[in-house]
Formats: C-alpha cells, sequence, structure tokens
C-alpha cells in the first residue's frame, strides 16, 4: 500500500514548502512594523455606533480653536469658523501659524460671546498685551464705517475682508494695532462679512447637482472646505504611530522615507507610559470628531455620510459630502500648548504611512473634507451619523507596497 502512495508523495511534500513559505513571508512582513497599518479591512463603514464626539471651531484662521456642544452651520461651515482673519502686510497675504512669522497666533484665544454679541480675544502668554472686543455679527450701519482691503493672496486666491474695528467705542487702540504689537509685525485682522465675494472650495471634485443649493460649494476663510472631520480613531492610532517611532520600535521607513535616515531626536514622545508627550486633535484643526470608528482612517472611505433629525428644525437630517482626504501641511507639527514647533513630529511619522492619496503624493493625508449638501442646519455632540455611501478609495499604495 506505502508503494502505491510514493507517486503522491513528491506533490504533497512540494505543496506544503509552498505554503509554509507563503505564511513565513506572510509573518515576515508582518513584523516590519511594530504597529498595524489600517489599510487590510474591506468593511467600508469601519464603524456601528458612530456619533459627533466633538464640534470645534476656529473662529480667526491660525488662532486657537474652542469647543462647542452644538453649533449652526450654514454652506460655508460652522457660524463664526474661519469668520475672521489676519492678513501679514508686508506680504499682502494670509498670516499662517505654519510660519515663523505666524506661530504666536495658536495662542491667541478668541472666545464667542453670544450673550455679549462679542468676539473677545485674549493673550494669556503675553500679560502685556490687552485684550480686545469685535462685533460677532456687525449691523450694515457699522459695516459702512468700515474699510474694505482687498486683494491679499489666500492660497494664490485674491481674497478680501471688512477691517475689523473694536466692539468698544473708548478703545485706544483698534484689534488690528494690538496685534501687530503682539506679533511684532504690522497686520490687519479683517473679517468676511455680507457683500464680500465668496471663495469658491478648492477644486474637489465634488457634484454640485448634488447639492441643494446654486454655485457650488464655498467658503469663508478655510484653506479648502467649510468643514473638516476627523475619527478619534485615527487621532489614537496617529499618536501610537509616533511614540512608537520615538521609542525607535520601527525596523525601517516605509512609505518614501529613506531607510537609511538617522532616528530624529524626539524627546517628550519617547518616555515610557503615560508620560509620552501626548498628539492633540487640535494640531490638525477638524470641525467634526466622530467617534465609534473602530479601525483607524476609517473616514477614508466614507464618500457620504447623514446625521439624523434629531429635531423639527433638522428637517430630514443633514447630510454632508466627503469629496476628498486633507493633505497636510507642517501646521501640525506645531504644539499649540507649547505655541513651539516640533521638528519632526507627527510628520516624520506620518510620512511613513499616510501618503495614501494620487492627489497629493508627496503628502500625508489626516482627515477628510466635507461639504454640507444642504444650506444649513445644527449640529450637536452625541449626534448619530450615517455613512450612507463609502467605497474603498484607491491609494497610492496598500499595505504590501508599503513595505517594499
Amino acid at each position: 500500500m506505502l508503494e502505491d502512495l510514493k507517486p503522491l508523495l513528491r506533490p504533497l511534500l512540494l505543496l506544503s514548502i509552498g505554503v509554509a513559505s507563503v505564511y513565513l513571508v506572510s509573518e515576515s512582513r508582518k513584523r516590519k512594523f511594530h504597529i498595524k497599518l489600517p489599510f487590510s479591512k474591506p468593511d467600508t463603514i469601519h464603524g456601528t455606533d458612530l456619533r459627533i464626539s466633538r464640534i470645534l471651531v476656529y473662529p480667526i484662521k491660525s488662532c486657537a480653536g474652542t469647543d462647542l456642544s452644538s453649533s449652526a452651520f450654514d454652506k460655508e461651515g460652522f457660524e463664526y469658523d474661519r469668520k475672521w482673519m489676519i492678513v501679514d502686510l508686508e506680504k499682502n497675504k494670509q498670516l499662517s501659524a505654519r510660519d515663523n512669522r505666524g506661530i504666536k497666533l495658536v495662542r491667541v484665544f478668541p472666545v464667542i460671546q453670544r450673550a455679549t454679541g462679542t468676539l473677545l480675544v485674549t493673550f494669556p502668554d503675553s500679560p502685556s498685551t490687552p485684550s480686545f472686543s469685535v462685533p460677532l455679527n456687525p449691523t450694515p450701519e457699522v459695516l459702512e464705517d468700515w474699510d474694505v482691503h482687498r486683494g491679499f493672496d489666500l492660497w494664490g486666491h485674491a481674497d478680501e475682508g471688512y477691517v475689523v474695528q473694536s466692539a468698544d467705542p473708548q478703545a485706544i487702540d483698534t484689534p488690528s494695532e494690538i496685534l501687530s504689537a503682539y506679533l511684532g509685525r504690522p497686520v490687519l485682522l479683517v473679517m468676511k462679512g455680507p457683500g464680500l465675494a465668496p471663495r469658491p472650495s478648492e477644486n474637489l471634485g465634488q457634484d454640485s447637482n448634488s447639492l441643494a443649493y446654486p454655485g457650488g460649494s464655498t467658503v469663508r476663510y478655510p484653506d479648502a472646505s467649510p468643514f473638516l472631520l476627523v475619527s478619534d480613531a485615527s487621532l489614537s492610532h496617529a499618536e501610537a504611530t509616533v511614540q512608537a517611532m520615538a521609542r525607535g520600535e520601527y525596523e525601517r521607513k516605509v512609505a518614501g522615507c529613506k531607510p537609511d535616515d538617522p532616528a530624529p531626536p524626539v524627546g517628550e514622545w519617547a518616555l515610557p507610559g503615560a508620560a509620552a508627550k501626548r498628539l492633540l486633535m487640535e494640531r490638525f484643526r477638524p470641525n467634526i470628531v466622530v467617534s465609534g470608528v473602530l479601525d483607524a482612517f476609517g473616514e477614508d472611505d466614507w464618500q457620504e455620510v447623514v446625521v439624523p433629525a434629531q429635531s423639527s428644525s433638522d428637517g430630514d437630517g443633514r447630510r454632508f459630502l466627503l469629496p476628498n482626504r486633507c493633505p497636510r501641511c507642517m501646521f501640525p507639527n506645531v504644539d499649540t500648548h507649547s505655541g513651539k514647533r516640533d521638528p519632526q513630529m507627527p510628520n516624520d511619522a506620518l510620512m511613513q504611512y499616510r501618503k495614501v492619496d494620487k492627489a497629493a503624493p508627496a503628502k500625508y493625508c489626516f482627515g477628510m473634507y466635507t461639504i454640507p449638501m444642504e444650506d444649513g442646519g445644527i449640529l450637536r455632540v452625541g449626534d448619530p451619523l450615517v455613512v450612507t455611501k463609502s467605497a474603498v478609495n484607491p491609494r497610492i499604495t496598500d499595505d504590501s507596497d508599503a513595505r517594499k
């Protein structure tokens, strides 16, 4: 009987060797990176109980943000989000905290005061700088006395804004003069208001015909879209990746980084356990943060979401398009607590595995550009979120390619 089986032994042996080889290669690839890369799951929703966990607005572009429990929105984003901006008069362009010229802006704190109808601006790190207030919604009569500054550059677009004056008629210095003294350069505080030309959203590839308002998506002073949506899971994964890289737990670099680069000096990121430096969501400037996403960067695959109606004012629900991922600049390397720039993190870590969009091959992506399909509504922390359209979006690289 053994003689009868001999012809089968060689094929069976070769098959066993092949299976074992595939397994060993697979296991070897898994061990090349200590953090699991979230590219393999086919589920395009990546969660079951999706909810809005935070609503953030940044009244003055590049300045500190504030958490809200709810906010009205229109087709240009949340009420008061990036309604104001600071213009660098020496260059006649936006002053951004991503640059050394404007990095101090992250420690300027605008506070929305609905009771008084004002935006209070404070400087907690600069006791010698006086706070000031400006009107949240200046009347047409007030705006008649405000100059309009036109033609300043905002990402290649010639924009315009009302030159903001103090809400206090007895104020000695204007808001622009106070900010100029704080920043050490001449600047203007401007506001996007009625009668000024809207700025189109960046070319995000959205279908304007699907929007319930004419003319397509526009913004006030955000970089690209009315909202930016991010999940808690993505931040947690990014933080773990940054800390792991700081501890030297990468066996090699991936996704475009040179494999012989020396480990960067990372200081507090490498401390053990809870002592390690935290990666704060505010570095990424989202407006809508979502909880319940089980797989990091699951929101990459969302194309359309609905926040179901919670009251009669919500109509049939609030619908949003998610046309593109957000390619990141160096702003997330600015520590919003210290007002100083981290030279490496999180950029170095996220460049390893988040260069995932063909439209931005040289940048890492974090968050989704988001456009309201209706021209207004209200969002609240705790609102459920339903993904109504999703697909596994094309990536520059998949899990296997990232490790070659």
